[in-house]
């Protein structure tokens, strides 16, 4: 205890501890153990006069001041004071004593050989019978060791709250009813873009039923915006601050929470996918080209070949020299048509796959999305409600209405305010896929059940080539293609594919 010399308290207001009283319990007490208690006390103990001078400490004061008693008798008490405690803070205490009433706080005092030591004090005035301050009793405890405990734990808490508030992941403890007890800054500003509720409700996941796969990825919208996020969470156990439970294990369950946004992540494996999607259409769309310009060759070779083979059949003399020559012609004729076909590329094979046409017109719609933003188009896409998804060549398919819909873009390129449509739609037991556009309407409009390869050049050649692609799928499933004038003005180009060599039953 640090009190200010030369101070007179003025002694007004309530009794604390009035000496008849205290003298009168005492008396009751030999006086032997009564000393004994207060010397043996683990507590500091000093009684001063009114002016702060010592009359008597105990030797846990002496032990914690560094002075012996004889050193410290009838000496005033601010022989402690560090001048590191703020003189507002004596000010306050003598005004609580001069109430009468008892003090507590925290004082840095300073020991004999001059280290500092941080001590929680209680001050407490006696009072005699006519209610003026007789004495102070003061009560030392050296809390030194005990404040740097709870700084170390402060500090360390705020690193480890700062930690948690750089990291990008959203982080959150949640006890065992589900309730966010702890939560870093990226987790709030999270539950803020949502408008107070908690990510993980509105992620639709529920902790305790649901056990998130490592690569799965949770779809949010945040204002206007969707967003991808992944979820891990892991078994905690949190202490209990109750005291009826000091003598137990005092844990509760809990869960620490991780929500990682991973939208950038999913658009880097969206673009690479459709990168490989589009690799794939290309190659598709290559080899076909490749196949149609060779079938194209020859056919157109075959012709000549045909009439060398009918003017040996005219000429007599099979040893002449016009029929050797003839006969040497159509060898080589014959020998060029199997090289042709030697490097004529085979079909590539894929594997029948399960999947629904929205994801498919959603690809189409991505691949193309580049060339639409340079084109004045209006882009429609109607997809009927409750089609059954698809099982057969996705990538084929896909690479087929490419080939249509690439097609429909060159027919409206030089057109304004142009207009292109997607379809799908089911009707009786056929699938129905059509794409639109306002460019020109075509001559001729039918039903196609065989298209064969033309020779023709220019953009008839070009349409040949998408609707021969178009046609070896229908036809792989007994399907039928149409071209005829669509309701936007320009062409339409139909699939219609019977449902029951597309779609896989379910086996019971």
């Amino acid at each position: 205890m640090t009190i200010l010399q030369n101070y007179t308290p003025e002694t007004t207001g309530a009794v604390c501890i009035n000496s008849a009283s205290l003298q009168q319990m005492v008396s009751l007490l030999p006086m032997e153990l009564f000393y004994g208690v207060v010397e043996q006390s683990s507590v500091g103990i000093s009684i001063t006069d009114p002016k702060a001078n010592i009359l008597y400490c105990n030797t846990a004061f002496c032990r914690l001041t560094g002075y012996k008693r004889g050193e410290l008798q009838y000496r005033n008490h601010n022989i402690l004071a560090s001048q590191q405690t703020p003189k507002s803070r004596y000010q306050a205490m003598w005004h609580q004593l001069t109430q009468h009433q008892p003090w507590t706080g925290c004082l840095i005092n300073k020991r004999k050989d001059g280290s500092l030591y941080l001590a929680e004090v209680t001050v407490t005035p006696v009072l005699n019978g006519d209610s003026k301050i007789t004495h102070f009793l003061g009560m030392h405890r050296d809390i030194s060791d005990q404040f740097a405990l709870e700084q170390r734990v402060h500090n360390q808490k705020a690193m480890i709250e700062a930690v948690l508030d750089a990291a990008p992941t959203a982080i959150a403890v949640l006890n065992e009813h589900h309730q966010v007890v702890l939560d870093n800054l990226t987790y709030k500003t999270l539950r803020t873009d949502l408008r107070g509720m908690e990510p993980f409700t509105a992620l639709g996941f529920i902790p305790g039923q649901h056990r998130p796969e490592r690569d799965h990825l949770w779809p949010l919208t945040i204002r206007g915006r969707q967003r991808w996020f992944s979820i891990n969470i892991q078994p905690l156990s949190e202490l209990n601050e109750e005291a009826g439970l000091y003598f137990g294990d005092g844990k509760h369950p809990c869960s620490l929470l991780m929500i990682t946004d991973q939208t950038e992540r999913r658009q880097q494996m969206e673009q690479s996918r459709l990168e490989q999607l589009r690799m794939q259409v290309e190659e598709q769309t290559l080899f076909s080209a490749i196949r149609e310009t060779l079938d194209v060759a020859m056919i157109q070779s075959q012709a000549p070949l045909n009439m060398l083979q009918a003017a040996l059949r005219l000429e007599s003399d099979t040893d002449s020299r016009a029929a050797i020559a003839i006969n040497t012609a159509l060898q080589a004729g014959r020998e060029a048509l199997k090289r042709l076909e030697l490097y004529r590329p085979a079909t590539k094979t894929e594997a029948a796959s399960c999947f629904d046409l929205t994801s498919l017109f959603a690809d189409l719609h991505d691949m193309q999305v580049l060339r639409l933003e340079h084109l004045d188009v209006l882009m429609q896409i109607d997809i009927a409600p409750d089609l059954p998804k698809l099982f057969m060549q996705r990538t084929r398919l896909l690479t087929g209405l490419c080939l249509l819909f690439d097609r429909a873009c060159q027919s409206v390129t030089e057109q304004s305010a142009a207009q292109l449509k997607l379809c799908a739609y089911q009707k009786e037991q056929e699938l129905y896929l059509e794409v639109h556009d306002s460019g020109d309407a075509p001559l001729i409009t039918a039903t196609h059940r065989l298209l064969q390869p033309q020779t023709d050049s220019g953009d008839k050649r070009n349409d040949m080539m998408e609707l021969g692609f178009a046609q070896n799928i229908v036809n792989d499933h007994r399907g039928v293609i149409e071209v005829e004038t669509s309701d936007l003005g320009g062409s339409c180009i139909r699939l219609r594919l019977p449902l029951c060599g597309i779609i896989r039953e379910d086996k019971k």
